[in-house]
């Protein structure tokens, strides 16, 4: 039976950090995988959605070249030729996490469809293996979550996973959940042609959102022909192409080529056996403590199977802290209170730290002050980009305690915000900074000068 130092289950974002960091840092190490190496972001989720948004942004931008004084020939779409670019896009980055990569520097790799099972807390089978080893780290993701609606075995669902499979543009699709994947895949579609309609059992969608970005990305999405059905709930599939929900009481029927389930997603916790391991977990996934380790004090979680920010820079993030906890017991916290994340529709969105809410319900009313600078300086002038906004929520010491952003490349704004609350830099330094003209990013400074002014 071969021992390790450590083995890696799963080896998406977080397995391949934790995996790779243990090995740098002397640990004998062992990656398992059940699929591909890579996992959710490469094959199914960051790549190929944002390679997508990119040639649904370019096709658009013709549209725009009029009032640019540029001539251009009616353009035409081929979905198969763009699906095809999407996956070269994939492959190509795949190519640099083939299993032989990691085995190369030291790195024992084990991929086989049955994937990991906890034979006890120390020994693991993967296929016809066993391997035994001091410590584990689970990082096996998540996978779109499956709703129980009557007369779903009649329809072909999609969902982010198979959705790549597609070589023919949907003349009609319905997204049922109006959520991150709906609104950046919807978008990209109804840009490049398709009639989108999206579902959301709830009065808006995005919810994680602040209400006020939510309602402009909503508006936004509107031009671009995306049409939503509000509290709506479904209630059953009549057939392949129709869908029977109800809003306010009264029952209506929606047909379409195809239907998008996008209602979450679901940690990827089936068949690991954990019990066997004394491994606690819920229908939320692992259970962990703030420095992710399970209820066997040597196997820790990371990324979408143990936390609710379902995000590959999460997973990253934490598996770095497993690894240093791993090395020194118990000396690292896991803290997500400081989270970037962003939305990559057009326009974007941007949010770190606490909610305009969340701030109130910590400070008080009077404890906060909320600042708004509109996306209307001169690079979005320039570009013709204009539209959208940034708020920057001030504390009592007027250092940043959050921020949220929509308009163009505001997922890069938000960075520099993550900076300043991370640092706890004061407003009058981030004023003094100097930010290079003209840029998108020159909006942060505006925020912090013109917020300086309110107060003199």
């Amino acid at each position: 039976m071969l021992e390790y130092d450590l083995i890696v289950i799963g080896a998406g974002s977080g397995g391949l950090v934790a995996a790779t960091t243990g090995h740098r840092k002397g640990l004998k190490t062992a990656l398992i995988e059940k699929n591909k190496i890579g996992g959710e972001c490469t094959h199914y989720g960051c790549v190929p959605s944002k390679a997508l948004l990119n040639a649904a942004k370019a096709f658009k931008s013709i549209s725009k070249m009029k009032h640019l004084g540029i001539d251009v020939q009616e353009p035409k779409v081929n979905f198969k030729q763009i699906m095809e670019g999407v996956d070269d896009i994939v492959q190509g980055i795949y190519a640099h996490e083939t299993p032989d990569i990691f085995e190369k520097i030291g790195i024992d790799v084990f991929v086989n469809p049955s994937g990991a099972k906890f034979i006890d807390k120390h020994t693991i089978s993967i296929g016809d293996d066993k391997l035994k080893a001091k410590n584990f780290v689970i990082s096996t993701g998540s996978s779109p979550r499956m709703l129980p609606i009557d007369g779903i075995e009649k329809v072909q669902l999609l969902h982010n996973e198979n959705f790549w499979e597609l070589r023919e543009r949907p003349q009609k699709i319905v997204f049922i959940g109006g959520g991150v994947i709906s609104v950046e895949l919807g978008q990209a579609l109804a840009q490049l042609g398709s009639q989108v309609t999206i579902m959301e059992r709830n009065s808006r969608i995005v919810k994680v959102t602040d209400p006020e970005v939510g309602e402009y990305l909503t508006k936004e999405l509107e031009k671009d022909g995306v049409q939503f059905l509000l509290n709506s709930n479904t209630i059953a599939f009549k057939d392949a192409n129709t869908l029977s929900y109800e809003v306010a009481g009264v029952q209506k029927s929606i047909h379409a080529d195809y239907f998008f389930l996008a209602a979450g997603r679901a940690a990827n916790i089936n068949g690991l056996d954990l019990e066997n391991a004394n491994i606690e977990y819920s229908a939320h996934g692992i259970t962990t403590n703030k420095y992710l380790q399970t209820s066997a004090p040597h196997i820790y979680a990371c990324g979408d199977v143990t936390t609710r920010f379902k995000f590959t820079h999460t997973a990253s993030h934490q598996a770095n802290i497993v690894i240093d906890n791993i090395l020194n017991p118990q000396t690292k916290e896991d803290d997500l209170s400081i989270l970037p994340w962003g939305i990559f529709t057009n326009p974007q969105v941007g949010h770190v730290g606490l909610s305009e809410q969340e701030a109130k319900e910590k400070f008080g009313e009077e404890g906060i002050k909320v600042f708004k600078v509109d996306a209307t300086i001169d690079r979005f002038i320039t570009d013709r980009n204009t539209g959208g906004f940034l708020k920057v929520i001030f504390n009592f010491a007027n250092q940043v305690v959050g921020a949220e952003a929509v308009g163009a490349h505001a997922g890069e704004w938000i960075q520099i915000l993550t900076i300043a609350i991370k640092n706890k830099i004061p407003a009058a330094q981030m004023a003094d900074t100097i930010f290079a003209y003209p840029t998108y990013t020159e909006i942060v400074k505006k925020a912090f000068t013109r917020y300086l002014r309110t107060l003199q």
